[in-house]
């Protein structure tokens, strides 16, 4: 079956490019499943201790979604980042402000914008919710008689620091290898077809 190219991939593969160029040491994954929503975040990028949660928008993609997707990604993520064309570039930024950090790709396909320093105000719960339970109870050294719900309400005792931890640990163990894996097989640039290797349906449960 043919691959199905959606306009967002092209921008997708620009910025994995320029992510992998500009960041040396940086785990990229597609596609991630987030929170208590179980919703599926464009890119997560993970880079010297903290989360960055990717959004692409590209000139065909609808807008009324957004603010609900800054206001989940906020909640789990230290970062957030959309990168868009120049299309939209100005309803997002005046639709964003501070929320969000805004890179566009001009028609040249160059990366423009810059990193916000202050980074998004989490929940605890929101980020267990965003882990496996397994992983949970392993590192918590929780007993395997407990259920879901019970693991996260004990790891909710924890203070914020030490969730914010196991989260990052938690997506740098599921992401590493299909990112290690893409990076062999992916030439001197990404394809549109390199970007599965980098999709890893995390089960929550």
């Amino acid at each position: 079956m043919a691959l199905i190219i959606r306009p967002a991939d092209n921008i997708k593969a620009k910025v994995i490019d320029y992510l992998i160029a500009n960041y040396d040491g940086i785990i990229i994954g597609n596609e991630v499943m987030y929170g208590s929503s179980r919703k599926l975040v464009d890119l997560l990028a993970l880079y010297q201790g903290e989360t960055y949660a990717i959004e692409i928008k590209s000139e065909k993609d609808d807008l009324r979604r957004l603010p609900e997707q800054l206001s989940e990604y906020a909640k789990i993520f230290d970062h957030t980042l959309i990168y868009t064309t120049t299309v939209h570039l100005s309803s997002i930024k005046k639709m964003v402000k501070e929320k969000a950090s805004v890179f566009v790709i001009d028609e040249g396909m160059e990366v423009k914008g810059s990193l916000l320093e202050k980074k998004n105000n989490t929940q605890k719960s929101e980020m267990l919710a965003s882990m496996n339970s397994l992983f949970i109870r392993r590192r918590l050294n929780i007993s395997n008689a407990e259920n879901s719900d019970i693991v996260r309400g004990r790891a909710m005792r924890c203070k914020k620091e030490k969730i914010h931890t196991l989260l990052y640990d938690y997506f740098l163990e599921k992401l590493s290898a299909p990112y290690y894996l893409f990076l062999a097989e992916r030439g001197e640039r990404t394809e549109i077809d390199d970007i599965t290797i980098l999709s890893n349906r995390l089960t929550v449960e």
